[in-house]
C-alpha cells in the first residue's frame, strides 16, 4: 500500500468516524428536544406525540453514548404525571429513587400502601402496563400508539378490594379517593385524544353492563346473597323483564345481576349499579358494602368480571 493510499483509508475512516459522531449526537438533541417538549408543552396533540417517540426511543448508538437518562417505561409515567397535571390534578405523585435512578408513583390517598410504575409489553403489540410493584397487579393496558386503554378487573379487586381493604384495613373512602386520578387520566385521555378506553369496574354511567366471564350463572349463587340480605336493611327481589336480582341499596342506589339483554341461549350474566347522579361504580360497592364485598369474594369463580381477553389472558 503507497502512502497516498494509506493517506486515503485514514481519511475515508475519519470521514465515517466523524459522520457516525454527527449522527449520534443529532440523536442526541433530538432526544432533549422530545423531552422538552414532554415537560414544556401546553398542547395536548404535541405532549402525547412526544411521549410516543420517547417510549421507543433508543438515543444510544456505537458512536454516542448517554449513560443518564430515562427507560422507555418511565415514559408513560412522566406522560400520565403531566396529563393530570395539564388539568390541575396533582394526586400522581411521581418519585425518582435516586440510587437505581428508576421512576415510580404513588396515588396521594394511599402514599405509604402501594407504589406504581409501567411494565413495557414485550410483544409486537407494544404498550404497557401500569403495575403495583409489590403485588405485581397488572391495573391497566395503555398503548399511546394506537390510543388505547383497557383496565384489568380482576387485578382492581385483587389490590384494592383484598390486599388493601381486607388485608391492610384501608378504609373505603380513602380508596374510592385512590383510584381517581386513574379514571381521571383515563377520561382524559378519551376526552383529548379520542381514546378507545374501557372503565372496566370502575364505569359509573348507569346502563354499564359488567359482563361476566362465566356465561350461565347457577341461581345458587343469588339464593346465597338472599340469604345474607336477611341479616339486612338491604331487599333482594327478582327482576322483571329478564332472569335475575336487584339489590336495592340505600340512597336510591341499586345492585342488578341479570341475563344481559339480547344474549340469547348463551346466557351472557352481567352487573349493571344505577344511582340517582351516575357516580357510583361496582368497584365503589364492592369497597363499600361488607354483604356485596364477600358475597363477591366468596362465589368469586363464578361471579369474576370480565376484563379484555386479548389483552389479560388469565
Amino acid at each position: 500500500m503507497t502512502n497516498e493510499e494509506q493517506a486515503l483509508t485514514t481519511t475515508s475512516q475519519l470521514h465515517d468516524f466523524s459522520a457516525n459522531v454527527k449522527q449520534g449526537l443529532l440523536r442526541g438533541r433530538k432526544y432533549i428536544q422530545l423531552i422538552d417538549q414532554l415537560v414544556d408543552t401546553d398542547d395536548y396533540e404535541t405532549l402525547l406525540d412526544a411521549a410516543t417517540q420517547l417510549t421507543v426511543m433508543d438515543v444510544n448508538s456505537e458512536y454516542v453514548q448517554f449513560p443518564h437518562q430515562y427507560q422507555p417505561r418511565d415514559y408513560y409515567l412522566l406522560f400520565m404525571g403531566r396529563l393530570l397535571e395539564m388539568h390541575d390534578n396533582k394526586s400522581l405523585v411521581v418519585q425518582l429513587n435516586q440510587r437505581t435512578g428508576e421512576l415510580s408513583a404513588s396515588l396521594s390517598p394511599i402514599l405509604g400502601q402501594a407504589k406504581f410504575l409501567f411494565d413495557l409489553e414485550r410483544s409486537e403489540n407494544g404498550g404497557a402496563f401500569f403495575v403495583e410493584t409489590i403485588t405485581k397487579q397488572k391495573l391497566c393496558y395503555i398503548n399511546l400508539e394506537r390510543r388505547m386503554l383497557r383496565f384489568n378487573n380482576r387485578a382492581l379487586i385483587n389490590l384494592f378490594v383484598i390486599e388493601l381493604a381486607q388485608n391492610q384495613d384501608v378504609a373505603a373512602e380513602t380508596l374510592e379517593q385512590a383510584v381517581y386520578p386513574l379514571i381521571a387520566f383515563t377520561h382524559y385521555l378519551k376526552q383529548d385524544f379520542g381514546f378507545s378506553v374501557d372503565f372496566g369496574i370502575l364505569d359509573a354511567a348507569n346502563g354499564t353492563d359488567y359482563y361476566l366471564e362465566q356465561d350461565g350463572l347457577q341461581l345458587t349463587v343469588i339464593d346465597r346473597l338472599f340469604v345474607k340480605t336477611a341479616e339486612t336493611d338491604y331487599m333482594l327481589v327478582n327482576l322483571v323483564n329478564r332472569v335475575g336480582a336487584k339489590l336495592q341499596l340505600e340512597h336510591n342506589i341499586s345492585l342488578e345481576l341479570g341475563v344481559a339483554p339480547g344474549s340469547g341461549d348463551s346466557q351472557h350474566w352481567s352487573f349493571r349499579v344505577d344511582d340517582d347522579r351516575e357516580a357510583v361504580s361496582l368497584f365503589d360497592l364492592l369497597i363499600r358494602y361488607p354483604l356485596i364485598q364477600t358475597w363477591y369474594l366468596n362465589n368469586r369463580e363464578a361471579l369474576e368480571v370480565k376484563s379484555d381477553p386479548l389483552i389479560f389472558a388469565n
